[in-house]
């Protein structure tokens, strides 16, 4: 039973005590969130970022593991076990929905009207979902399968694209469409060639002419389909035109585009190169991150990028990563001015690739 809430020095912490509050770095930055229990490692991450007191739940002495009591405490596993059945249950609802969108793309594909009630019903549950775990989008490519990824990816650019249309405050009523235009931006590919869309090797010049008139064939398809905006259609045209007119299919600056549309091209470029394809291999979330900002000079909507960069990252606290060096790591800190190159415990001692700027983060483990 909890009675009290004292501040208490970190050097005299207990270990098994619990966060009564959210214990933020000098920079602002969040350390460990409320309810957390803190172990000996805690305590040397407290103290690295300079942190001298925190508040803490006061129970009563048997909840609180004693010196002796210490080694019986094993806080890895039992951290393990709580991030694995998480993504496990998601899984099932990303690949249940996978298998819903390709069945509906199908009749599409077939000539039908796409069935907007019906892909509503598909999003909706994922999206909700996948708002209570937002980590799991550095890890998406280890729900992949290479033989359904036009699909996986429609259901992943369309969770993406919702939950930046919450970070850069579009307003509320607008961001099931948002996932919508996501989910629909190559709906147009349904009316390409197959061997085009399957081929292995780069494409031809007359072959890549046609697969470039899927942006169009996708705003046709919508825009003859009851209940999505014009948003939708605008993105699915445009998705792939850039802020500095080198895009198409009509070359249009940044200043003609569609907001939807800036919105889903962060999130089409994001998954597409993080996931494996027939002709790319997966990158790590991290590299692809730092692709965008390079990319939001001229390409990329400058603000949407930056916006997705602190949103992603945020959440990165305690993802396993490989680096460069072969080293495996735990991500302890991001900081907000270097959000892709956050520090790293690895062997007992903390890397910031903020400073260690000759590693980086090369594969987000699966957890």
């Amino acid at each position: 039973m909890v009675t009290s809430v004292p501040f208490v020095d970190v050097k005299q912490l207990t270990i098994g005590a619990k966060l009564a509050e959210e214990v933020h770095t000098p920079l602002g930055g969040l350390l460990f969130t409320k309810g957390t229990t803190l172990f000996e490692k805690d305590k040397e991450y407290l103290e690295a970022f300079m942190v001298q007191q925190v508040l803490i739940e006061e129970s009563n002495e048997a909840t609180i593991p004693s010196q002796a009591d210490q080694k019986e405490v094993d806080p890895p596993i039992v951290k393990v076990q709580v991030v694995k059945e998480k993504p496990a249950v998601f899984q099932q609802s990303f690949e249940k929905a996978v298998s819903t969108l390709k069945n509906l793309l199908i009749r599409v594909q077939g000539g039908d009207n796409i069935p907007v009630m019906e892909v509503r019903e598909v999003v909706a549950p994922i999206v909700t979902q996948f708002q209570s775990q937002p980590q799991v989008m550095l890890s998406l490519r280890h729900f992949a399968k290479l033989d359904s990824y036009a699909y996986e990816h429609a259901i992943a650019v369309g969770i993406i694209s919702y939950m930046i249309a919450k970070w850069i405050k579009v307003p509320e009523k607008e961001w099931m469409q948002v996932a919508l235009a996501g989910t629909l931006l190559d709906v147009g590919k349904t009316k390409i060639d197959r061997r085009i869309l399957q081929k292995p090797g780069k494409l031809t010049p007359d072959e890549f002419e046609e697969m470039k008139k899927h942006t169009v064939y996708g705003y046709q398809i919508i825009k003859a389909s009851h209940g999505l905006s014009e948003g939708v259609a605008l993105a699915a045209l445009q998705h792939h035109e850039r802020e500095d007119g080198s895009g198409y299919p009509l070359g249009l600056p940044g200043s003609k585009l569609h907001l939807y549309s800036k919105i889903v091209a962060v999130a089409d470029m994001y998954h597409a190169m993080c996931s494996d394809r027939i002709y790319q291999k997966a990158q790590s979330p991290y590299l692809v991150v730092e692709q965008l900002v390079q990319d939001s000079f001229g390409k990329l909507d400058p603000g949407i990028v930056r916006a997705f960069v602190d949103g992603i990252t945020q959440f990165a606290a305690g993802t396993i990563v490989e680096l460069s060096d072969g080293a495996i790591g735990k991500i302890v800190f991001t900081d907000r001015n270097h959000p892709t190159r956050p520090m790293v415990e690895t062997s007992g001692k903390i890397v910031n690739l903020a400073e260690a700027r000759h590693l980086s983060i090369v594969k987000v483990m699966e957890q």
